[in-house]
């Protein structure tokens, strides 16, 4: 920030209740000696004592509030009272009261702003009121002794400047240091999690990848392992063996973001074109599977249509745990902006009626996904069925959430 912008960084701020208590109290207290200070004691017309006395109070709570505009209150009372008063009258240029009043707005305005703005009205203050008071020695030959004051009053300004600097400095390292502590946690709680995501992928592997591997080994092998297999069992083994091996791919691609969440999946992802496939497993496993696919203009994302395959493909899957013969309808169509997929199927007794798997991890998944591009998800029973209603934005930009 340039000298101009600190200076100029006056603009109102919020005050705490303690705050509220303390300025305006100051403010009053300043205002009660000063006017009657000045027109009792000083000689200055009652009028022109209460302005001023109002100004230089109230300059504490306007330095509070718009640091800036206090200031300026200050500087305007200050040189104003020695424009009013003479050396004659007590101690000159500035007072006892005007000495209180300027150190309570260079403390408010260089802890509320910025000590600059601070040290600029402390130079105005001294420059201001050393001119009158030169004015009024070698002009109008009104005495000496008004620099011994000045001294004094540039002297209280100046400590109250330096005490407020070093509490900023102090406040300022405090803040550096409470910042470097949350980003040790953050990193510590980064790397704690990195070695859980590995441990996981280690798990996935020694355990879910090889039992795929053997499914899909005895599946390939069943042909001619087996005696007197027909048709359609041969059939049956190969798509077995088709989808094993598709989880064994998806399962590698799994595993790779969970070592690497940074890094970029390459191999190709499930989309709307694989829901085709999806249908036809459903269908080999003996499900009546009723599908309408409407084409999408524009293509969505591919992270959009990863996201309308896992959602598919959950529904289904869960349609086949707990109703596995019953009829399972599914849509997917354009609705203006919106992409929108159903999967019905009737309801069948002991079927959940809240949807998903019975530890809700399937439906957690299906919401984390859709809202992840700023869709949404219904689940539940729908007119003697049961529906997954999903719809999300077909413009959505690629999240990387809904990839894992």
């Amino acid at each position: 920030m340039d000298v101009s912008s600190r200076l100029r960084s006056g603009e109102a701020r919020q005050l705490s209740v303690a705050e509220w208590i303390v300025w305006p109290s100051v403010s009053v207290v300043i205002a009660a000696i000063s006017i009657p200070l000045h027109a009792v004691l000083q000689g200055v017309p009652l009028p022109v004592a209460f302005v001023l006395g109002m100004l230089q109070g109230g300059s504490v709570l306007l330095a509070a509030l718009v640091p800036w505009a206090g200031a300026l209150a200050q500087l305007v009372a200050l040189i104003g009272f020695a424009l009013w008063t003479t050396p004659a009258t007590g101690p000159w240029p500035i007072p006892v009261i005007g000495i209180i009043a300027l150190a309570a707005v260079l403390l408010v305005v260089g802890m509320r702003a910025n000590w600059l703005l601070g040290a600029a009205t402390w130079g105005a203050a001294v420059v201001g009121t050393s001119t009158i008071g030169l004015f009024a020695e070698y002009v109008l030959g009104a005495g000496t002794g008004w620099s011994i004051n000045l001294v004094i009053a540039a002297g209280i300004g100046a400590l109250v400047l330096a005490v407020v600097l070093i509490a900023r400095q102090l406040r300022q390292a405090r803040r550096q240091v409470a910042e470097a502590r949350q980003e040790t946690e953050q990193e510590r709680e980064q790397v704690l999690w990195e070695q859980e995501r590995a441990r996981i992928a280690r798990e996935m592997h020694d355990v879910v990848a090889h039992s795929m591997s053997l499914v899909h080994m005895r599946a390939t092998s069943a042909a001619y392992r087996l005696e007197a297999l027909d048709e359609a069992a041969t059939a049956e083994f190969g798509q077995i063996a088709d989808d094993a091996r598709s989880a064994m791919q998806e399962m590698r691609g799994l595993l790779r973001v969970l070592r690497d969440p940074d890094e970029v999946l390459t191999a190709p992802q499930p989309g709307v074109e694989r829901l085709g496939t999806l249908i036809d497993s459903a269908r080999s496993a003996g499900a009546q599977v009723e599908a309408e696919l409407q084409p999408l203009e524009p293509t969505p994302s591919r992270a959009v249509q990863l996201v309308l395959y896992r959602v598919a493909q959950e529904s289904v899957t869960n349609a086949l745990r707990h109703a596995p013969h019953a009829p399972i309808a599914l849509t997917l169509r354009q609705d203006g902006d919106e992409i929108v997929l159903w999967v019905r199927n009737p309801l069948v007794d002991g079927a959940p009626r809240e949807g998903g798997r019975t530890d809700g991890h399937g439906i957690r998944g299906m919401r984390e996904r859709v809202a992840s591009l700023g869709g949404s998800l219904w689940i539940g029973p729908d007119d003697g069925g049961f529906l997954v209603d999903a719809r999300i934005p077909g413009s959505r930009p690629a999240a990387a959430g809904a990839l894992a």
